[in-house]
């Protein structure tokens, strides 16, 4: 059976620090963090049953002081910001080649992951300490193609023992890195106290680990330069958004399987416009944290339910859209706004903006509106919208017209 291509969320989300284990004065960790994935975007398996292609891999910003604190002491916990901790890609099954299938399968399942390395500041220069970030990133690339070049059929997956090869060799390069970076009195300065290592590991998620749609909570505790702990976690959601709702709750993939069809139906008609189509791709990208929400709150899931039920039903165009959709449409995109990381606040406050001026509307009206508009920061609308704004609700840049 082919597998799905999933929607993935990962999030580090703080560090704890039990220690800060730098004497008098109070600590200052940095972390480095670059995301990786290795499946069918680019790797494949070849006729003589051997992956080709190379990793994916994404880096994060900063060195010292990406954190945003240099005054961490004993019991206190670092938020990760955003674009250090979060990423959200999609994972692709391994394509498998025809005449293969029969025996491997219809395909093989990416494994996505990050590798985190939390640093302590002291006397390292911050060009030097990008220099160590700069290696960490080209060492993290280099040697995931590596363990892809070893990879194939009888060994599809990347163990411990291939990750472990390879960390004592980016530990080297990123020293070598700053020390090329710093000048000599520098390298002399910080050969005194040199930025601390308080430890780094990679955690990594297999295909079909993440395809069921768990939240899986994840944590590493190094009780070197003091006593620290970092918390993340992941989960992910076929990359249909109504799909990975539904299965969120067992009830809804009931319901789903009754209006699947009528919903398919409606978004086939109605989403063909631009505007239409990057309003849902907001919704899909957040997928994997709206299921993950609607798992862990029956509230949501009945809200869900009412407006899986309501899409199964949209062919009446002239008739208005009653008041507690929007209610719970609203309700599901608060608590959205509540737990998901920066880039999921942002959409939704795009969306909660225009979700007002479409109270008491038709569905023809509401369509009309949402065409008009687009998802960027504060567009012009596509053509006057006056006649469909509520007086009541504020009205945002995005739909007025200068």
């Amino acid at each position: 059976m082919a597998r799905d291509l999933l929607r993935v969320w990962m999030k580090l989300n703080h560090i704890h620090c039990y220690d800060e284990g730098d004497g008098w004065g109070d600590a200052e960790p940095y972390l480095w963090t670059v995301f990786f994935k290795i499946d069918g975007d680019s790797v494949a398996l070849t006729d003589d049953l051997k992956l080709s292609g190379t990793a994916t891999v994404v880096t994060t910003p900063g060195s010292h002081g990406n954190l945003g604190t240099s005054d961490v002491n004993a019991g206190d916990e670092v938020p990760i910001p955003s674009p250090i901790g979060e990423w959200s890609p999609f994972l692709q099954p391994i394509s498998v080649p025809g005449d293969l299938k029969p025996v491997v399968g219809e395909d093989l399942g990416g494994i996505v992951g990050v590798v985190a390395v939390l640093m302590e500041e002291d006397n390292v220069t911050d060009d030097g300490a990008q220099a160590g970030h700069a290696a960490l990133n080209s060492a993290v690339q280099s040697a995931l193609n590596d363990i892809i070049a070893t990879l194939g059929f009888g060994h599809t997956d990347i163990t411990d023992d291939d990750i472990n090869a390879y960390l004592s060799k980016m530990q080297q390069a990123i020293s070598d890195a700053v020390q090329a970076q710093q000048n000599f009195f520098d390298n002399i300065w910080s050969f005194l106290n040199a930025d601390d290592l308080i430890g780094s590991r990679v955690f990594y998620f297999k295909h079909d680990d993440l395809a069921g749609g768990p939240t899986i909570n994840f944590s590493q505790r190094w009780r070197n330069e003091g006593d620290w702990e970092l918390f993340g976690s992941v989960n992910a959601s076929v990359a249909c958004t109504a799909a990975a709702v539904a299965a969120a709750n067992q009830i809804l993939a009931k319901l789903f399987g009754t209006t699947a069809k009528e919903m398919r139906a409606f978004r086939d008609r109605e989403f063909r416009h631009e505007n239409m189509q990057a309003w849902w791709s907001l919704i899909d990208r957040n997928a994997p944290q709206l299921a993950n929400a609607i798992r862990t709150d029956q509230s949501l899931a009945e809200s869900a339910e009412s407006l899986f039920k309501f899409a199964g039903q949209l062919r009446d165009r002239q008739g208005p859209i009653a008041d507690e959709h929007f209610d719970h449409a609203e309700r599901i995109l608060r608590r959205l706004h509540e737990t998901g990381g920066r880039r999921a606040r942002l959409d939704v406050s795009r969306m909660l903006s225009l979700l007002e001026h479409l109270r008491g509307k038709t569905v023809e009206e509401a369509t009309e509106l949402v065409e008009s508009v687009s998802t960027s920061r504060n567009p012009h609308p596509a053509k006057d919208v006056s006649h469909l704004i509520s007086a009541e609700a504020r009205i945002p840049a995005s739909l007025k017209r200068g």
